[in-house]
């Protein structure tokens, strides 16, 4: 146990008190011997720093108070790193928890000897008011270019609540931007991804909480993903790095040019594959591709083979997409996953949707998964609502994962000429359980 590395954990605090204690109790809660928590509170008028000064008591070889005014989450957090004596960082807001001996794996995978700098387990989101609630964060990490490359996905794919590195990584990264406000995050990471990998655990290690008053319900979607843009370009290197000319042409191809053409040629393609002119079809696929190869593979060849490939081959050959939510206006993915706690005196479950059709997007099966195993699954040949549900009788009082999958999915953008990237399959309209 004495070898164990010192863990330091600094915790911005403003004025989230209804919260805080659930955060902190969730570090005690880690059974880590070598910890270090750094609550750096910037003048909270509510309940906070009296909540903080009880954990101070009550562990006072772990959690030190620093009551200070600041500028801002960024310096609070500054601040917090440089109080820190810990050999691993990490920061988690004042209403994140971590799960359970989260610690202990943390200290187990990070090791500079293997070059694992930076890790970063999977998180929930939880809360209230949001779509986003029982769902996870994305978290995936390619390369540096794909995680500066924000407008191919629409969204940050690193959850920050379950992201830690070594202090070798901050000496030679530096701390957060005071002067950014919103997306602080995502700049640090890009920081990060620029000298290091980010090693991914397949392991559930915080929860990210949503609600009003958090600064990721203060603006849409596409506010965030503007700033996270102007964010990336900060992290393109000058014009004589191939690294900034690969950013600015794939962001210029990506979201500005090339989509007409490509669209023109995409529903010529798809007009030849149904009257079986084969020659005329792969001239217009080749046309797409050479304007737009996402389109080509998202609405000509994903579109073609999940129609036509059965089995555990549609499986291999059907994209997953990392957000496994429901957007605000009602639509669903591909995938659709959710944590349900199943009440005591449920009997069945139920999912009411609707299938929509848009061009090609037309015949495809539909399935209800509970705990991995399919309870129900549907064809969809004609436009409408539709129910799907399983027996839950079984299950009662337990927490379950959900999944509904979807044979197929289309792209607004590509479809419609929409600025809109999602992956898009049926509308959720409502969920609900049965009782005895």
């Amino acid at each position: 146990m004495s070898n164990l590395p010192t863990i330091s954990i600094v915790v911005p605090s403003f004025n989230q008190g209804q919260y805080l204690r659930e955060t902190l109790q969730s570090l005690v809660d880690q059974e880590y011997p070598a910890l270090e928590v750094i609550i750096q509170d910037g003048g909270s008028r509510d309940d906070s720093v009296a909540i903080a000064q009880e954990f101070v008591q009550a562990y006072p070889g772990v959690f030190r108070l620093f009551a200070e005014k600041d500028d801002g989450q960024a310096d609070a957090l500054n601040r917090g790193f440089r109080r820190a004596t810990g050999t691993i960082l990490g920061f988690l807001n004042s209403d994140d928890t971590l799960y359970p001996r989260v610690l202990h794996s943390v200290a187990r995978e990070i090791d500079p000897s293997r070059d694992r700098h930076v890790v970063m387990g999977r998180s929930l989101f939880t809360g209230v008011n949001s779509r986003y609630v029982g769902v996870e964060h994305p978290a995936e990490y390619i390369s540096h270019f794909e995680h500066l490359a924000i407008w191919k996905r629409g969204y940050n794919t690193i959850p920050q609540p379950s992201v830690f590195w070594h202090k070798e990584v901050s000496e030679r990264c530096g701390l957060l931007d005071v002067n950014e406000h919103h997306a602080l995050d995502y700049d640090l990471f890009c920081r990060f991804s620029r000298h290091y990998w980010i090693h991914k655990v397949d392991e559930l290690w915080s929860t990210y909480r949503m609600h009003d008053e958090s600064k990721s319900a203060q603006r849409t979607e596409a506010e965030v993903l503007e700033l996270s843009i102007g964010v990336s370009r900060k992290h393109w290197g000058s014009w004589l790095s191939p690294l900034r000319w690969r950013c600015e042409l794939s962001h210029w191809a990506y979201r500005k040019h090339f989509s007409d053409h490509a669209r023109h040629h995409a529903r010529r393609a798809e007009q030849a594959f149904r009257q079986r002119k084969l020659l005329s079809a792969m001239w217009e696929l080749l046309m797409t591709t050479l304007y737009s190869p996402k389109m080509a593979r998202d609405r000509l060849v994903y579109g073609w083979l999940s129609q036509r490939v059965p089995g555990l081959l549609r499986k291999v050959v059907t994209r997953d997409t990392s957000f496994h939510g429901q957007h605000n206006d009602g639509w669903i993915g591909p995938s659709f996953i959710a944590q349900l706690e199943i009440p005591g005196d449920a009997q069945t479950l139920q999912y009411r949707l609707e299938h929509v059709p848009q061009v090609r997007h037309d015949r495809f099966e539909v399935q209800l998964l509970v705990e991995g195993t399919v309870a129900d699954r549907r064809l969809l040949d004609d436009p409408g609502q539709f129910r799907l549900a399983a027996d839950v009788s079984g299950l009662q009082g337990q927490r379950v994962h959900v999944e509904i999958k979807s044979g197929s999915y289309f792209i607004p953008r590509e479809i419609m000429g929409l600025d809109d990237n999602r992956e898009l399959s049926i509308k959720l309209n409502e969920v609900r359980f049965d009782h005895i």
